[in-house]
């Protein structure tokens, strides 16, 4: 009740409500965004959008595309469709108030004419596997950063890609799934210098990297670096991620080959939130089956992050996610509510959850583990950081819930109970133990709750001559 009498007492409600005009519909035609033809009326109506909890609304509400006028709504159902209405090729445009409807399942590796592009499409013609692993094998290149013919091929390959499959989105966007099966697969959003963006009820699968760099020295024995997250956060503020979800797809990483002797890596992560962004929030999404989950600051080195990326997490699920849930540097990153699972023989071992790194604040309370893994494993790794303030979680052992203790890399570390900074937002903070049954298929897109929820919240975007599925 006191978390509950604190949530409503806030005097910084996030609640945004306007009247607008609108067509109710939009297509693409000929390939030009254009409002539906079937609709031969307009309809005022009110309606509101409110800010989850979190620090994306802390400075004002997150409203996204909520002042779209009746020309700037739109349903798409194809990557052509979906980058006409993001307008990102104009630098007016692309950040004046939208609203996209993802209807469908969208592939982003394709042509104008929607047909699926692979590796073959986009690799230069001189440019080879064979040739690059002769060229660049340990035994006779050793551990310097690969130069010449064939590494300029491999990076002229996947720029042709990266003009295909790497989306960019503006400020002032909401982009809403519609019904239970929006999907963006095979492609990254990229969030790069913007702000105020809301991101619901889309599932975004497969962010494949066909040509992933090799850089020899990378933990001592070399590895492959895909260079494409599912959602990449840049240098951006005032981000809302909810209800979604973010996986793999079809291609885990286990089914690649080997060459120089390392598994190939053809995926990052799912989330990104690097290089000076702040004020975001994901919530109600769920995070399955993926190696590098979701970080927070990218380098030791940009001691300039310091003061931003404040960054919420939510009443999500990391299903099966190796590591980074998150991982953070320099941010201050609140972790509450959050629900973690790891079975053994997923696609990816458990290694962590929750990263300490460099400069960062961290405050973990009420999240639940539960994780079947070996005992090499553990749920929060000190990477560099000595900050944590954690409570209230709790993890299944034998059949009980047990609270977790933290065990601190040094005397000089903080960890205490409370955060080394005041968390300056209402928040409604539930019983961990009851995570399980809340969060499982609750969360992530398409579910009921996605739906609903979405549906109330976005009416004005779904009030149709003919009832929308959400």
């Amino acid at each position: 009740m006191k978390n509950l009498a604190r949530f409503f007492k806030s005097a910084r409600g996030a609640l945004f409500v306007v009247c607008a005009t609108f067509a109710s519909s939009c297509a693409v035609v000929d390939g030009g965004v254009q409002n539906a033809a079937s609709v031969s009326a307009t309809a005022n109506a009110a309606w509101t959008n409110t800010t989850d909890a979190g620090w994306a609304g802390h400075a004002e509400p997150v409203t996204g595309g909520a002042l779209a006028g009746k020309q700037k709504t739109y349903t798409v159902r194809s990557r052509r469709e979906l980058v006409a209405a993001l307008a990102a090729h104009d630098k007016i445009l692309a950040h004046e108030a939208k609203i996209i409807r993802i209807e469908g399942v969208i592939d982003l590796s394709v042509d104008d004419s929607n047909l699926p592009l692979t590796e073959s499409d986009y690799k230069d013609p001189a440019f080879s596997w064979d040739k690059y692993v002769a060229a660049f094998s340990p035994a006779t290149w050793g551990r310097s950063k690969p130069e010449g013919s064939q590494e300029i091929a491999r990076q002229r390959s996947a720029r042709n890609q990266e003009k295909v499959v790497l989306v960019r989105v503006g400020s002032n966007t909401t982009l809403v799934g519609v019904g239970e099966k929006a999907v963006l697969k095979n492609g990254s959003l990229m969030l790069l210098d913007i702000e105020n963006v809301i991101i619901r009820n889309i599932a975004f699968e497969d962010a494949y990297d066909y040509f992933p760099a090799w850089d020899p020295a990378d933990n001592g024995h070399g590895e492959w670096n895909a260079a494409y997250d599912n959602i990449s956060v840049v240098n951006s503020r005032r981000v809302w991620i909810d209800f979604c979800t973010f996986s793999d797809g079809v291609r885990p990483d286990r089914l690649n080959r080997t060459l120089l002797n390392r598994p190939m890596q053809f995926h990052d992560g799912l989330v990104d939130v690097i290089r000076g962004s702040d004020l975001v929030t994901i919530s109600n999404s769920h995070f399955r089956d993926h190696d590098k989950g979701l970080l927070i600051g990218n380098s030791d080195s940009r001691k300039d992050d310091a003061g931003r990326l404040r960054v919420t997490l939510h009443n999500n699920w990391f299903d099966n996610v190796k590591e980074r849930s998150p991982r953070v540097r320099y941010g201050q990153v609140h972790v509450y509510n959050n629900l973690y699972t790891a079975t053994k023989g997923a696609d990816y071992d458990y290694g962590y959850s929750i990263g300490v790194g460099i400069g960062s604040s961290i405050f973990a309370e009420a999240n639940a583990f539960i994780l079947e893994r070996d005992g090499s494993s553990r749920i929060f790794r000190w990477l560099r950081g000595d900050r944590l303030a954690a409570r209230d979680n709790v993890q299944l052992i034998d059949g009980q819930w047990r609270t977790l203790k933290v065990d601190p890399p040094s005397e000089e570390a903080i960890t205490s109970s409370r955060a080394t900074w005041h968390v300056p937002y209402p928040y409604q903070l539930s019983s961990a133990s009851d995570l399980t049954t809340r969060l499982r298929g609750h969360v992530g897109a398409g579910t009921t709750a996605a739906r609903e929820k979405v549906a109330n919240d976005h009416k004005f975007a779904f009030v149709l001559n003919k009832k929308p599925s959400i």
